[in-house]
């Protein structure tokens, strides 16, 4: 386990009801034909051994600040809330369609956060074999984070660079779902900026919720996790 991610297996049975309903949401016949692949930089499908390598998390932390702390690059079906710029569905995909999947997964995020205590949904993506999130360290919006991923098989991973160790800590997914928890820190907190990226070659959701930065807030993430892991 790393100090600045704790991994935390998902064990409340409630909780495993709710986050279900994406993969359901998921495996709903047409979605593969409806919904738009997002990608976010032009040939992003070819060069992800590019935006996954140490050379490009290299020329990222170079940047320092002018880097915002968004990804650049992504491959994957992107349904983070109140984001309409994002191209989420084909052009074929009838109003009906849309207005049905994007009601799902409005509700499900509300029962997430009702279950978890928080009010702000971080990111909600789906991604297919070969979909990945390209380096980067959220330092436009620090917080204390909560991020759930299903794997199909186990056949993807989530890496960050140790700010202290400067060394990549692999965390390998497993089939199902788990959470990962810990703080991202902002450009003034040097000893906690969290440079990351994620990839897999099977069926990955995630779905990330964020605290606000107060020491109440430790305290309820504290509570939270111990409620995530207990059956």
């Amino acid at each position: 386990m790393s100090e600045m991610l704790k991994d935390i297996p998902v064990r409340n049975k409630e909780l495993l009801e709710i986050l279900n309903k994406y993969v359901d949401l998921y495996n709903t016949e047409g979605f593969m034909d409806n919904v738009h692949l997002y990608c976010e930089g032009e040939h992003d499908q070819e060069n992800r051994d590019r935006w996954l390598g140490e050379e490009y998390l290299q020329e990222i932390v170079e940047m320092g600040e002018r880097h915002e702390g968004f990804p650049d690059h992504m491959v994957g079906y992107n349904f983070k809330p109140h984001q309409p710029e994002y191209n989420r569905f084909e052009d074929t995909a009838d109003y009906d369609y849309r207005k049905s999947i994007m009601d799902q997964i409005y509700s499900i995020n509300d029962q997430m956060m009702f279950f978890l205590g928080v009010r702000n949904n971080a990111l909600t993506s789906f991604y297919p074999p070969g979909g990945y999130i390209s380096w980067h360290n959220n330092a436009n919006a620090a917080a204390y984070n909560l991020i759930f991923s299903w794997s199909e098989t186990g056949d993807g991973w989530f890496k960050y660079l140790d700010p202290e160790t400067k060394e990549i800590v692999h965390m390998q997914d497993h089939a199902g779902w788990q959470c990962k928890a810990g703080y991202f820190g902002h450009y003034g907190e040097p000893d906690k900026l969290c440079y990351h990226a994620a990839s897999t070659d099977c069926r990955r959701i995630t779905v990330s919720f964020i605290f606000n930065i107060d020491e109440a807030s430790i305290a309820l993430q504290d509570e939270v996790i111990e409620e995530i892991s207990t059956e």
